[in-house]
């Protein structure tokens, strides 16, 4: 059956005719709805903020949220301790106050226009754990604290890591679907295609992650486990740690990781109904419960997403339900229990992009086409999981927290048709089969972390000692004797038949991870506000892959068992409170590689690397807004390379390195305009290769050497504009390069070129009593550019055309 490609025939004045009526109807939308808003006086609260002891708390984030959970005003503490909030309309509100190293705490407010607010005290107590509700930081866009880097909530000025937060705020005024889409707010990480379009692949510092995240300290293996992408409906924030962070986290790439903090119960009672649409049969429906059972002793959320949705690619389609119920119980101030659950199922389908021509550019079809066949390379999903979570206070400032989670997954792929090299003269593309008619892997981790504080004279100690074990056990069945007819990209005809299978191609694999570490780690802070970081980790592990065959002599097992120690140190200065100094080395601890041995048939030893790094981060506005800076030296050994002397055996005496300089800003440049993005420029190297062909000397493949961002809001506080915010930002990247070789000498390089895009958003929201109704519409793309997100040897992935996202969303 031979398919008629969709497109659009608009001409070039009609076309930016619309584009021009959207925006119009953009604005006078907004300014409707400031004609809209009637004008009345504000109330003014105003309080000091205190420790214990009674000493002021400077810097402190002082949030007045509404009833349904929006923000309404935010400010900082000043150097004794006070803040003032002005312009607030008459209601009921929740104080929220936070600071570094104390207790996050709450507070119910009413504010009358008839009469005066007395001034407020708030005592703070000293946190003994890191929070188990981690909110969304004061102003929307600031963040002072994270706990991602060190596994311990301090101040990010006085930790000498680099780590970034993308706030929930963001994630709203953004519309986030995926999270790949949230990660390009911060500098060195760019979007991969490990699983052609079905999991979170990105790099950092041109690192491929390899689709490998965390959620609350806790691994989510989406490259060997399969199974749904990040849900970005239970996400409350997500914190990226730049660099090694094995010493805490166990094997992964050098160039950092990522940290999802998912929504918990907390005690702010509201219902959030959410409905978006969108271009291309776009309909996402989420809803999100947060309950009080018992006062603030049982307390329950629950979160729901259902997504239906097309594709600007023909043929990929997208559908998912998930459901994330938790529960929180705190039967004393001693002890607190968390139960976490979660339930997705629907499907997803492998896009596998446009092919590249012989020339190594991307074939000039439109960008919607697609060269598998309908109804190929979807795979129906299946996956839960259960997390349950206790925190012991055992002391004043020392805390125990103990983590299970057992995750189940079910992700089989019936028919996986991918390309074969490259498009020839004529046009046609070779096609490959693969068939994967059983999948199931399961998880099991444990985690356990002692954090206190305590002094020796003069020198304050931040102490963690942990421990954790994960281990995933998987097994697949499939089949590669399968063949796809070519096609042609310029007359395709789909649907061909496919070749019989033969019996001996079947695969049947068994899969096996074991990984347990034990970790210690203490931040010193000195006299004259120096801060020293030493950790080191010790670290088991056991990997295990079994391919079998109809040939018996196809049988590839690796066993490894490593005990490496993994140290990281750091230093940082603060002269004073705005501005921070710092250096660290880091060493790191990778994955040993599959189906590779020595000469003597044993397995190779584990990847490693080293990073060295100095930055500095400032806080402006009495710090509202941060920025920072760093430049960094990653170096990566044990890369299997083919053995010198023997080109049939392999030895671990590869190296790769990153270098680069980052720039990231986030925050509140004024009460009413919030901001964040970054800039990254990285040289990634292979340094050694022996292999034929050989990657010595080359750039990184799907790594670009520029990439930023800038995205801002501006969300007027004042009673008359109170409601409407309106915001804008640039993504931009470098070209792209992947590598193929046809003749297995030379490489040759696929490029796609470098690109810039434009968003646009505008939104309103309106009290009615308790209730808050709101709408948005965010606008991607608006010059409506043609650019490609990743590349890889097959393929280059398009990004999406010019595309509206209306929300409607209601909350009380």
């Amino acid at each position: 059956m031979k398919m008629t490609e969709r497109t659009t025939t608009w001409g070039t004045a009609t076309l930016f005719s619309r584009r021009i009526e959207v925006v119009l109807v953009m604005f006078l939308l907004g300014m409707s709805h400031l004609q809209a808003i009637a004008q009345v006086s504000g109330s003014v609260l105003q309080g000091v903020v205190e420790d214990s002891t009674g000493g002021a708390i400077s810097g402190a984030q002082i949030t007045l949220r509404s009833s349904s959970g929006r923000i309404a005003a935010t400010t900082l503490s000043n150097s004794e301790g006070r803040f003032s909030l002005s312009g607030v309309s008459p209601g009921n509100y929740v104080l929220q106050v936070k600071s570094g190293g104390f207790e996050t705490l709450e507070k119910d407010i009413s504010l009358s226009a008839t009469s005066s607010t007395p001034a407020l005290h708030i005592g703070m107590h000293v946190a003994s754990v890191r929070e188990s509700v981690n909110v969304s930081a004061a102003g929307g866009y600031v963040a002072t604290t994270a706990a991602a880097g060190t596994k311990v909530d301090l101040p990010l000025m006085e930790t000498p890591v680099a780590v970034q937060v993308i706030p929930q705020q963001v994630l709203r005024d953004q519309q986030t679907v995926n999270l790949v889409e949230a990660l390009v707010n911060v500098s060195g990480v760019a979007p991969t295609n490990d699983s052609y379009g079905t999991s979170d692949s990105f790099s950092i510092r041109g690192f491929d992650a390899n689709a490998l995240l965390y959620q609350d300290g806790m691994k989510l293996d989406q490259y060997s486990a399969s199974g749904f992408p990040q849900d970005m409906a239970n996400v409350e924030e997500i914190q990226v740690v730049k660099g090694p962070a094995s010493v805490l986290y166990g094997q992964s790439e050098p160039g950092g990781l990522v940290e999802i903090v998912t929504k918990k119960p907390h005690s702010n009672r509201f219902f959030n109904l959410n409905q978006q649409f969108g271009n291309h049969q776009f309909f996402r429906t989420t809803a999100d419960l947060n309950q009080p059972l018992i006062n603030d002793k049982l307390l329950f959320r629950f979160v729901v997403d259902g997504t239906d949705a097309n594709s600007f690619r023909n043929f990929v389609h997208t559908n998912q339900f998930a459901v994330y119920p938790s529960l929180t119980w705190r039967p004393s101030k001693l002890v607190d229990v968390t139960l976490q659950g979660s339930y997705e199922t629907g499907s997803n389908i492998l896009d596998n992009g446009v092919p590249f021509l012989a020339d190594g550019t991307p074939a000039k079809v439109p960008r919607s086409s697609d060269f598998m066949d309908f109804g190929t390379n979807k795979s129906n999903i299946s996956q839960y999981s259960f997390r349950p979570t206790v925190n012991l206070h055992l002391a004043e400032n020392w805390s125990l927290r103990m983590q299970y989670k057992s995750e189940t997954i079910n992700a089989p792929l019936p028919v996986d048709e991918y390309y074969l090299g490259e498009v020839d003269q004529d046009g046609n593309l070779q096609r490959g089969v693969f068939t994967e008619t059983y999948f199931r892997h399961r998880s099991d981790q444990v985690l356990t972390d002692l954090p206190g504080k305590f002094s020796l004279g003069p020198i304050k100690n931040t102490f963690l000692i942990g421990f954790d074990f994960y281990k995933q056990s998987g097994k697949w069945f499939g089949n590669t004797s399968i063949t796809a007819a070519p096609i042609n990209i310029y007359h395709p005809v789909y649907s061909q038949p496919l070749g019989p299978s033969d019996p001996t191609g079947d695969i049947f694999a068994v899969q096996g991870w074991t990984e347990y570490g034990a970790y210690v780690q203490d931040v010193a802070e000195l006299p004259g506000k120096v801060f020293i970081l030493a950790g080191v980790r010790l670290n088991w592990s056991e990997l295990l892959e079994n391919i079998t065959t109809p040939d018996p002599f196809t049988y590839w097992p690796n066993d490894s068992h490593d005990r490496p120690n993994t140290p990281r140190f750091g230093l940082l200065w603060q002269p004073n409170t705005h501005v921070s100094l710092y250096g660290s080395y880091t060493s790191h601890y990778g994955d040993s590689a599959l189906f590779v041995f020595t000469a003597d048939d044993k397995p190779l030893p584990p990847q490693s690397a080293n990073q060295t790094e100095f930055g500095i981060k400032t806080q402006w506005f009495d710090r509202r807004l941060t920025v920072s800076t760093a430049v960094y030296r990653i170096m990566k050994h044990n890369v299997p390379t083919a053995d010198p002397q023997n080109p049939f055996n392999t030895v671990a005496i590869g190296a790769a390195r990153t270098q680069g300089v980052e720039f990231d800003i986030s925050g509140q440049l004024t009460h009413t305009l919030r901001v964040i993005g970054g800039f990254s420029s990285l040289h990634a190297l292979t340094t050694r290769d022996f292999n034929t062909p050989s990657l010595q000397g080359l750039p990184f493949p799907s790594i670009p050497h520029n990439i930023g961002s800038l995205w801002g809001v501006w969300d007027p506080q004042t009673t008359r504009l109170h409601g409407f915010r309106l915001g804008a930002g640039i993504q931009s990247r470098s070209g792209e390069q992947a590598y193929e070789s046809p003749d297995g000498i030379t490489y040759l390089a696929d490029r796609v070129p470098s690109f810039v895009i434009v968003n646009l958003m505008t939104g309103y929201e309106h009290p009615v009593g308790r209730t808050r109704i709101g709408a948005q519409i965010n606008i991607n793309n608006l010059l409506d550019r043609t650019y490609f997100t990743t590349v890889n040897p097959s393929q280059a992935m398009p990004g999406a055309p010019f595309s509206i996202i209306p929300a409607l969303q209601i909350t009380f």
